[in-house]
Parts: C-alpha cells; sequence; structure tokens
C-alpha cells in the first residue's frame, strides 16, 4: 500500500512538472510570435482574449465532466486540448488561425482547472499527505520554470515560434503521463452529469465556508494583480535598467521554492493561512510605500517566497470544506469566480495608477490584503463536510 501510495505521489509530480515546464517554455513567447506574423497589438489582445473569454464561459460545466467521467481523462482531454491550442497558433500564419488555436487552448485550459487536485485529495485521502505533494512540486517547480526559461530563450535563437511549438507538445506530454500514471476517480457518478452540476452549484450557493473563501479571494484579487502585472513597471520607475528584468524574474520564481520548504513545517489551518495572508498584503503595502530600489526588490522576494508557502496549504484547507462526490465541480465553479474577480482587479488597479500614483496603488491593494486574511480567519469555526467539529474543536484534538 505504502508503495502504491508512492508511486501516486511521484506520478502526479512527474505530470505537474512537466506542465510546469510547458508554461515556463511558453513564457512571452506566445505574444511575440503574433507580432511577428503581422499581428496589430489589438489582435494580439483579440486572442488572448478568447482564450480568457472561452475558459470563463466553459470552467463551469468542464468541472462537472472531471466530476462524472473521470479527472484523470478530463484532465488529459484539457492538456491535449492546450497543446493542440498552442501547436496551432505556432503554425499560423495570420488572425483566424490564431484565433483557433485561442479558443481551442481556453478549452483546455477550463478542462484542466479543477481536476488534479481533487483527484490528488480523493486518491490519497490524507490531507497530511496532500500537503506534501503539493509543498514537494511547488518547491521543485521553482527550478524547472527558471531551467524553463533559459530553454525557451535558447529555442527562440532559432525561430520565434519554437517556444510556443515545444510548450504545445510537452502540455501533451503531461497528457500522457497522467494517463500512464495515475488511475481514475471521480465523483457521485450515480447523480449523473446534470445532477453533479446541480450539486456543485447548489453546495457553493450554501457552504459558508466557500462564501467566506470567496470574500477572501476577492479581496485578494486586487493584491495578486498589483503585484503579478505591475511589479517589474514599479521597479523601472524606481531605477531598474529594463535589461535586469528578465534574469530578476527567474530569480524570483526560484525563490518560490523557498516557501514551499517552509509550507512542510506548516499546518493548513486557518490560522496559517490567515497569517499568510495578511503577511502578503503587508508586503505589498511596503512595496507601495518604500521608493528604495533595493528594498523593492527583497520584498519581491518575499512575495514569491510567502506565495510559495501560501500556495500549497490553500489548496489542502479549500477542499477540506468541498464534498467528494462534487469536489471538481465546485473548485471550478470557484475558478471561474476567481477569474472574474481578476478581471474587476486589473481593471481598477490599473484606473487607480493611472489617476493617483502605482504606489498608491499599490498601498490600496496591500491594505485590501491584510483584509482578506479575515475571513480565513473566520473559518475556524465552521465545520467540514461529514465533520461533527469544528476546525477549531480538531486543531485542540490533535494537540
Amino acid at each position: 500500500m505504502e508503495r502504491g501510495e508512492r508511486g501516486l505521489k511521484w506520478g502526479y509530480t512527474a505530470t505537474a512538472l512537466v506542465s510546469s515546464l510547458s508554461s515556463a517554455t511558453l513564457g512571452p513567447y506566445l505574444s511575440l510570435w503574433l507580432k511577428a506574423i503581422g499581428l496589430s497589438f489589438s489582435e494580439i489582445g483579440l486572442v488572448q482574449s478568447v482564450s480568457e473569454l472561452t475558459q470563463l464561459l466553459t470552467d463551469f460545466p468542464t468541472g462537472g465532466f472531471a466530476d462524472r467521467y473521470g479527472r484523470v481523462k478530463t484532465y488529459s482531454a484539457g492538456s491535449i486540448l492546450f497543446g493542440l491550442g498552442l501547436t496551432t497558433i505556432a503554425l499560423s500564419d495570420g488572425l483566424k488561425p490564431a484565433l483557433l488555436g485561442a479558443g481551442l487552448s481556453g478549452l483546455g485550459s477550463a478542462l484542466i482547472s479543477g481536476t488534479m487536485v481533487p483527484w490528488l485529495y480523493d486518491a490519497l485521502g490524507d490531507r497530511k499527505a496532500v500537503k506534501e505533494v503539493l509543498g514537494r512540486i511547488k518547491e521543485l517547480s521553482g527550478p524547472v520554470r527558471f531551467i524553463g526559461g533559459f530553454l525557451s530563450g535558447y529555442l527562440a535563437s532559432f525561430a520565434p515560434n519554437v517556444p510556443v511549438l515545444t510548450a504545445g507538445l510537452l502540455s501533451i506530454t503531461s497528457a500522457v503521463l497522467a494517463v500512464l500514471l495515475l488511475p481514475d476517480n471521480r465523483g457521485k457518478v450515480e447523480l449523473g452529469y446534470l445532477g453533479i452540476l446541480r450539486n456543485g452549484l447548489s453546495e457553493v450557493l450554501r457552504n459558508r465556508a466557500l462564501h467566506l473563501l470567496l470574500a477572501s479571494s476577492f479581496l485578494l484579487s486586487f493584491t495578486a494583480r498589483a503585484f503579478f502585472t505591475f511589479w517589474m513597471i514599479l521597479l523601472e520607475k524606481r531605477g531598474l535598467p529594463t535589461k535586469y528584468i528578465g534574469p530578476l524574474f527567474a530569480l524570483m520564481l526560484l525563490s518560490t521554492s523557498v516557501g514551499a520548504v517552509a509550507s512542510r513545517r506548516l499546518e493548513a489551518t486557518p490560522s496559517v493561512l490567515g497569517a499568510l495572508t495578511a503577511l502578503l498584503g503587508a508586503e505589498i503595502l511596503l512595496l507601495g510605500i518604500s521608493s528604495n530600489l533595493w528594498a523593492g526588490i527583497a520584498l519581491l522576494f518575499a512575495v514569491e517566497v510567502t506565495l510559495g508557502a501560501r500556495g500549497p496549504l490553500m489548496s489542502v484547507l479549500r477542499n477540506d470544506f468541498i464534498p467528494s462526490g462534487t469536489r471538481s465541480t465546485v473548485n471550478s465553479t470557484l475558478s471561474t469566480t476567481a477569474s472574474a474577480f481578476m478581471a474587476i482587479a486589473n481593471f481598477v488597479v490599473g484606473s487607480l495608477a493611472e489617476s493617483f500614483t502605482l504606489g498608491w496603488a499599490y498601498v490600496l491593494a496591500g491594505l485590501l490584503g491584510l483584509l482578506s486574511a479575515f475571513p480565513i480567519l473566520g473559518l475556524t469555526f465552521l465545520k467540514a463536510p461529514d465533520e461533527g467539529e469544528n476546525i477549531h474543536e480538531k486543531q485542540r484534538r490533535m494537540i
């Protein structure tokens, strides 16, 4: 049994790392390739919007596929479609085939969403083991993405579409690994596809724990968008030469692994997640206040470490409050909602930066990040499904 569990863990890890390598190899070269085949900036934006809109519209119903027909099958189908979408774009010579590829990749992303973490949670049946595996993946993905960044630069020296094509092939490889290495699992098959969708939506509407997680996600989306969208502009304004952005980004990816190592020593409890979330908000707040370049760089690395520690723990805690039968459907619904939150946050943070300054936008985003910790702390007094005790009581029993 132990040997079988070890095989599941490493099979999952291999599948996830190949997917991570695909993402890192793609890097910024999708937009560069689209520009190289003559697309305007607005057309490049249209291609990206088609992919995102397709994912947004199909994320919830495809979560039902995973619970009904199998999470590994759904993940593999999604990875293949995503890879075919990138391959189509890499071989495109104009807007129409690029839009077709974008639609395929968006549908693939929707199928992938809400599949593998629910699979892992139910396959292992042990939240501590799940945290260990997710932490290891986060730990290893830093070096993998670091290698992928350099690989993509080397491949681009042949032609700007080679990294895009390679990323597509790696995505398909990840699908093959999942089928070969991972036995499938699913939700409540007896409910049927439409029944699973209804149950999943009903769970989101009535589950108070998910309401608190969504409230935290909404507030934290402003923090995340400020960081991921504008950190390079913020540092350039403080004197960082543009030529150093790429190497700095590669080193930041490596620092995520430090946080993943730290997560192994932490418990996936509301108090720990609340503290990490508050820390993330404080770091973004300080990025907005500080005008010193070196302090800003140090804070960027601190943010990456915090994200590396928070990610695996949040995945475990969130799934504690989702019933197994509709786990993929609920995760996909939460993903759809989070995408909508991010779209709002992108506009708001950008507007604040234009109306005031980027620094003040970071200050507001940091304050909202601090506030987002409170809904997570509220989970302490809620019961997980099928348990007769709340998280606080469970923690005391474990001590």
